[in-house]
């Protein structure tokens, strides 16, 4: 089977985009909710106490098959400076959803979210007894990895697409909680995704991460499909500077990528890399990105549709020219998406996402 990156003219003539261009449309709706469709809108904000939020606007559940009709649904995690874990997640009905396809302005029940690359993103989300708002202000530029598409198949019929449309931004946050308000700032991420063929179809397993360190902005994505279509990896990577791109890569001829020191997670079976590696230019001048695991975050184990990570820990910047390696420093989190065989639980055995022990 046929697996491509989207990075020749006849793709972006087939999906109506320039390089280097992105236009406000992109960040709309771009499925409609349709059946054999997936989307989503996810934030997440790093914020000055030491706790993270992240907020995400679904046309269905990500534990649902595509073929699924239209079902509205939020994710909110807030993770406390003491690791204390807050999930809040709702379903409406289809009536509740609405979404523009001229830009980014999405209402599920009474959330909301909108704005657009230029001008930054709010959101709002109510979900029990927790009310959030989150605002971005960009502070680095939109991004595009190529057409942003991977698309699978003999005649490229199905795709997987990525729009890390707000890299860095200023974040203001202000949570209610227990009737209690916080006003807090920090650094804000944006990305959008959607698809027509469920990712645990063509996928093994993807990483994506994302870390503001000091004035370096990075943003790294690693598919590697599965064995229809011959493990092939697939990477993507950025790394801007004061609102300047210094490296933007995609593709194995353009960056490499390593997994290292690899663990089965004991709750969730899944093979997990605690060091990740993507690096890009020749040895006398390249930029390399290292996220080293420190602690689980989130698990939400999808069943067959597979199992879904999100990691906190450290991430180094390395930037080798002119003789030297300048090195920076910060923490981060970053996100594992599984499809491939896992270890029965309990055992060392490994089996299918959707069968018993191999």
């Amino acid at each position: 089977m046929r697996a491509v990156i989207g990075d020749r003219p006849e793709h972006y003539e087939r999906l109506g985009i320039t390089p280097g261009v992105i236009q406000p449309w992109e960040d709309g709706l771009r499925t409609g909710g349709a059946e054999g469709t997936w989307e989503w809108w996810y934030c997440d904000a790093h914020l000055e106490d030491g706790s993270t939020l992240t907020v995400e606007f679904h046309t269905k559940p990500p534990y649902v098959s595509p073929k699924s009709p239209l079902t509205p649904f939020v994710l909110l995690t807030l993770t406390l400076p003491d690791g204390t874990r807050i999930d809040k997640m709702c379903t409406e009905e289809p009536g509740a959803f609405r979404a523009s396809t001229h830009g980014c302005d999405v209402k599920i029940g009474a959330g909301t979210f909108k704005g657009g690359p230029e001008d930054g993103y709010t959101v709002h989300v109510e979900i029990d007894d927790v009310v959030a708002d989150i605002t971005l202000t960009p502070e680095a530029p939109p991004w595009r990895p190529e057409t942003g598409h991977v698309f699978f198949g003999e005649n490229e019929e199905h795709y997987i697409a990525w729009l890390p449309v707000a890299t860095r931004n200023a974040a203001d946050v202000t949570l209610v909680r227990g009737g209690r308000t916080e006003r807090l700032t920090g650094v804000g991420y944006h990305d959008h995704n959607w698809g027509n063929v469920a990712p645990r179809k063509v996928l093994d397993h993807w990483y994506w991460g994302r870390a503001c360190v000091g004035d370096y902005t990075v943003v790294t994505l690693m598919f590697v499909t599965n064995e229809a279509y011959d493990k092939a990896e697939m990477p993507a990577f950025l790394v801007a500077e004061s609102g300047k791109v210094l490296a933007s890569a995609v593709g194995p001829d353009s960056l490499t990528f390593s997994e290292d020191d690899m663990v089965v997670n004991e709750q969730s079976g899944v093979p997990v890399a605690k060091r990740l590696t993507y690096r890009t230019g020749p040895e006398s001048a390249s930029y390399a990105v290292t996220f080293q695991h420190r602690k689980d975050a989130f698990l939400l184990d999808l069943g067959n549709a597979g199992a879904y990570h999100r990691f906190i820990g450290d991430v180094t910047v390395e930037h080798t020219h002119a003789g030297r390696t300048d090195i920076a420093r910060g923490r981060t989190l970053w996100e594992l998406l599984h499809f491939g065989p896992r270890a029965a639980k309990g055992t060392g055995a490994f089996r299918d996402a959707a069968g018993p022990a191999l």
